[in-house]
C-alpha cells in the first residue's frame, strides 16, 4: 500500500465520513484517525454525533449483561459499559441461585425472553432449566403480546424481534404496523446523502450501485422515489412482446428472462393493472366449494396450490371435511391445571397440544411436575424408569433425569448376567464381537466393560 501522504482520497471514501467515528473510518480505510479527521474538516463534514441517552435506555443499564443490553438498544457494548459507570450502576452480577417451584410453573407460559425478564434471570437460564424439565416452546396465541414484547417492536428490526421472542417475522410486522411503527434501520443501514442523491440519473444505476458500495434494487428504489428519470439507453420501452408476459411468472424471473430490473417489472405490472403470478382472486363459486371436498381435491379442481386453498378455507372459518371438532366440556375445562398437560390429555383421550392450547386460551398457569420426595429418589434403581413413572405420575423422561444427575445405575435387565473373573481375564485377547458371541453378552455391555477396565481392544 502506498504512503499515507501519496494515497488519493476516492469518492467512496469521502462518502463514509462522518457516517460513524473516525477511529472506525480509519480502520475500514486503512488510514490514520488524524488524516482522516484533516479530511473530514476539508470537506466541511460534521463528526459523528452518537445518539444521545434517554431516561427509559438509562433504566434498563445494569438489569441484564452489557452484551444483552447492547443488542437490546443497538447500540455497541463499549458504548453501554461507558454510560453505565459514568452513571455509577454495578454491573450485572450473575448469581446463582436456586428455582423456585413458583418460577418452574412460569416456564413455557410464555417465551423465554419475557420470563427471563420476569425473573430477572439470562435468557440462557431460562432455556436451559426449560430444556432440563422437558417442557415445551411457548406456542404464542395469534392476538396476544406481552408488554416486554411489545417494547422491542420497532427499536430492531423484525427478523431479530422475531428470533427473540419466539414469533414469526411477519407476526412481529403485522403488530409493528398495528401499533403504527415504523420499522426499524438494520444495523448495516447505511443512510443517503446529498451527494450520492445529486448523481442519480446520471449514470446508470449499475454504475451508481458499485460506485455507492450499494445494491442495483436500492440504487433503483431511491432515484424511483425522488422521481428521477433514468439515464438512457437503459430504460429501453416496453414490447408488447413483454408485456403479455407480466403475472405469467415471478418478477423476478421475468426481469431475468427480459434482462431487466425486478423493481422495473413490478412496477410496469402494477401500472398495466397486472395481477401478480399465482395470486389471483377468490369466486364465490369457489369459496362455495371449500370444505365440501378435501382440499388436495379442491386445489386440483381450482389449479391452485395446496397452502392456498388451506389458509383461504381457515381466513372463512370453515372446518376440513371430515374434521370433527371435540368441544370441551364444562367438566373438561375444570381439569385444566390441576395435573400436567401430559396427563390431563391422557385422561380426557385429547393430544397434549390441544390441552395446552385451551389452558392458555383460559389463562391458567401449567403445572410443574412436583420436586423429588426422598420417597421418590428411594425408588430410583431399584424399578424401572417406566415402573417408577407409573408409580409417580411422572414420564420417563424426567425419571430417567433425576437418575442420571443422582449417579444412579439403571435396574440391570432380567437376562442381564455379569461377566466373571475367567472371562475379565479374556478381554482384550479377542475382538468384543467373537467375545460376546462366545460367552453370551451383548457387544456393547463388552465393550463398555472392557473399556471400564482400561483394557486396550484386541488387534490382529
Amino acid at each position: 500500500m502506498p504512503p499515507e501522504e501519496s494515497r488519493p482520497w476516492l469518492p467512496d471514501e469521502d462518502s463514509l465520513l462522518g457516517t460513524c467515528p473516525d477511529e472506525e473510518v480509519a480502520t475500514k480505510l486503512c488510514r490514520t484517525p488524524d488524516a482522516v479527521t484533516t479530511r473530514r474538516w476539508m470537506l466541511g463534514i460534521r463528526g459523528f454525533k452518537r445518539r444521545p441517552w434517554s431516561e427509559a435506555e438509562e433504566e434498563v443499564l445494569g438489569t441484564n449483561t452489557d452484551r444483552v443490553i447492547a443488542s437490546e438498544l443497538l447500540r455497541t457494548e463499549p458504548e453501554v459499559k461507558t454510560r453505565r459507570e459514568e452513571l455509577g450502576i454495578p454491573r450485572f452480577a450473575h448469581e446463582p441461585r436456586r428455582w423456585t417451584l413458583e418460577e418452574e410453573r412460569l416456564l413455557g407460559t410464555a417465551s423465554d425472553y419475557v420470563i427471563a425478564r420476569r425473573l430477572r434471570r439470562t435468557d440462557q437460564s431460562v432455556y436451559a432449566k426449560r430444556k432440563k424439565l422437558g417442557l415445551p416452546a411457548f406456542a404464542p396465541t395469534p392476538g396476544e403480546w406481552a408488554p416486554e414484547e411489545t417494547r422491542l417492536i420497532g427499536k430492531m428490526p423484525d427478523e431479530e424481534v422475531a428470533k427473540r421472542i419466539g414469533r414469526s417475522p411477519g407476526a412481529v410486522k403485522a403488530q409493528r404496523l398495528k401499533m403504527g411503527l415504523r420499522h426499524a434501520p438494520r444495523p448495516d443501514h447505511k443512510p443517503w446523502t446529498r451527494k450520492e442523491e445529486r448523481l442519480l440519473g446520471k449514470k446508470t444505476d449499475e454504475e451508481l450501485a458499485k460506485l455507492f458500495g450499494r445494491t442495483l434494487s436500492a440504487v433503483t428504489a431511491r432515484r424511483e422515489k425522488l422521481g428521477i428519470p433514468c439515464r438512457e439507453p437503459k430504460c429501453k420501452p416496453w414490447s408488447e412482446e413483454e408485456e403479455k408476459l407480466l403475472g405469467t411468472d415471478l418478477d423476478r424471473s421475468i426481469a431475468q428472462r427480459l434482462g431487466r430490473n425486478p423493481i422495473v417489472v413490478r412496477r410496469q405490472r402494477k401500472r398495466l393493472g397486472i395481477a401478480a403470478f399465482g395470486r389471483k382472486p377468490w369466486t364465490r363459486e369457489e369459496e362455495a366449494l371449500l370444505g365440501t371436498i378435501s382440499d388436495k381435491q379442491a386445489a386440483e379442481r381450482l389449479g391452485r396450490t395446496l397452502a392456498a386453498v388451506m389458509a383461504r378455507r381457515n381466513d372463512l372459518g370453515i372446518a376440513s371435511l371430515g374434521r370433527r371438532i371435540k368441544r370441551w366440556t364444562q367438566a373438561e375445562l375444570k381439569l385444566l391445571g390441576t395435573d400436567t398437560d401430559e396427563n390431563v390429555a391422557a385422561r380426557l383421550g385429547r393430544s397434549s397440544d390441544s390441552v395446552k392450547a385451551q389452558r392458555l386460551l383460559a389463562g391458567i398457569p401449567a403445572i410443574i411436575e412436583p420436586s423429588w420426595t426422598p420417597e421418590d429418589e428411594a425408588m430410583l434403581g431399584r424399578f424401572t424408569d417406566a415402573e417408577i413413572a407409573r408409580r409417580t405420575g411422572r414420564s420417563n423422561s424426567a425419571v430417567w433425569l433425576r437418575r442420571k444427575q443422582l449417579g444412579i445405575p439403571p435396574v440391570p435387565k432380567a437376562n442381564y448376567r455379569p461377566l466373571t473373573a475367567a472371562e475379565i481375564a479374556l478381554l482384550g485377547t479377542m475382538s468384543d464381537k467373537e467375545f460376546a458371541a462366545r460367552f453370551g453378552h451383548s457387544v456393547g455391555s463388552t465393550k463398555a466393560k472392557r473399556r471400564t477396565l482400561g483394557i486396550v481392544a484386541f488387534e490382529r
